[in-house]
């Protein structure tokens, strides 16, 4: 047994000197040392597995310093926190994060060898953080009416769809040939069908969603208006709106209660339902009637729909059976709710506060960290 104590003794030194333990910062007079960056290195690969490297010892390092900061600050203020706070944040951590049942934490722990000192030490700066943040930011935030309406103004705001037939003359050479076509669609129809080499395509867009070229071009005509032409690289592009559909705000984020059946394009299928006076009520049973295959009722939001649907249903009421085509086969369908879900004011009010929070704690701890010494040592 003495012999064994003497080994240990002569062993132990050996290894305490193997990590040579250095200083890497010093934050109003409290040292960081390498050891320290380690266990929070070995921390984070017990818990999530992350790869080592100079950015992670950093960032480490980084979150070090702002824990002094923060730990000094809280003394200052004279902030407490309990051992049930921070032993219920924990456990919170662990079993949310990892999706483990509270009997299993121990095992889990000891499984994957996670230092719990330092985690709780982790754990509880940010849960001071948070203190801080309710003593010097919380009771100094106000919401004024006029900062809730514009907010709302701007979720609000309507989409615009704009259906458009866009026309490419594929030489720049052919300058006389696009105005002569400017000319005939300002005089024809939307069944304008262009002859070689000149080039057609139809599209629906969210006038919201563009950026560019195609979004200037299109921003401020109504349907029938024409653009161009337009100098391009292969030539020359006319753009003709065909339809102009304004979708407000709360038409977008409703959820529409739909019944559909797919058909071939070439039926008459529509027609015959709309005979036999279709609604909501009857549409399965007249659709079996016809011998149409089986229909299918779902929710969906207005703002899942592509806009080409959305501009149908922006025209279609409760009640109504639609065509829509693509393809060979064409979705007869039938609107039998529309479930509005209008902005909340009080959603958008805190949203307002959370944005006002993180602004104004990021500024707290960029001021903390300016009126705090900070040295680093190198080697």
């Amino acid at each position: 047994m003495r012999k064994i104590l003497i080994l240990l003794l002569i062993i132990l030194p050996i290894k305490l000197l193997a990590v040579e333990i250095e200083i890497i910062a010093d934050v109003n007079g409290e040292p960081i040392s390498n050891l320290d960056i380690e266990k929070r290195v070995n921390l984070i690969n017990s818990l999530f597995h992350t790869q080592n490297g100079k950015e992670l010892r950093l960032q480490i390092l980084r979150q070090l310093i702002d824990e002094i900061i923060i730990i000094n600050e809280v003394q200052r203020l004279n902030i407490k926190l309990s051992d049930e706070e921070l032993n219920d944040a924990v456990v919170s951590f662990l079993t949310q994060s990892f999706k483990i049942k509270d009997d299993e934490i121990d095992q889990y722990i000891k499984e994957h060898n996670i230092d719990l000192d330092i985690l709780k030490k982790q754990i509880k700066c940010q849960l001071l953080w948070g203190k801080i943040i309710e003593t010097r930011i919380v009771p100094f935030i106000n919401i004024s009416d006029k900062e809730v309406n514009d907010a709302k103004g701007q979720i609000e705001k309507p989409d615009y769809l704009i259906t458009f037939q866009e026309f490419i003359i594929p030489d720049q050479k052919d300058k006389s040939m696009a105005e002569d076509l400017a000319k005939k669609l300002r005089n024809s129809d939307n069944d304008f069908i262009p002859e070689p080499p000149i080039k057609m395509r139809k599209a629906t867009v969210n006038l919201n969603q563009l950026k560019g070229n195609l979004r200037n071009a299109l921003e401020g005509l109504e349907t029938g208006d024409i653009a161009g032409p337009v100098s391009l690289s292969e030539g020359y592009s006319i753009v003709k709106v065909i339809d102009k559909v304004q979708l407000d705000h709360a038409l977008l984020e409703s959820a529409l209660k739909l019944k559909q059946v797919v058909v071939k394009s070439s039926e008459s299928s529509l027609d015959d339902l709309k005979e036999q006076k279709v609604n909501c009520l009857n549409f399965d049973k007249l659709a079996d009637n016809l011998k149409l295959p089986n229909a299918k009722e779902f929710e969906i939001k207005m703002r899942d729909l592509n806009p080409d649907l959305q501009v149908l249903f922006s025209k279609t009421e409760v009640n109504e059976i639609v065509e829509f085509r693509e393809n060979s086969i064409a979705r007869l369908m039938m609107l039998c709710d529309i479930k509005s879900n209008t902005a909340d004011t009080e959603a958008i009010k805190q949203e307002i506060y959370q944005q006002k929070i993180m602004i104004q704690s990021n500024l707290l701890l960029d001021d903390m960290r300016k009126n705090a010494a900070v040295s680093y040592r190198y080697s």
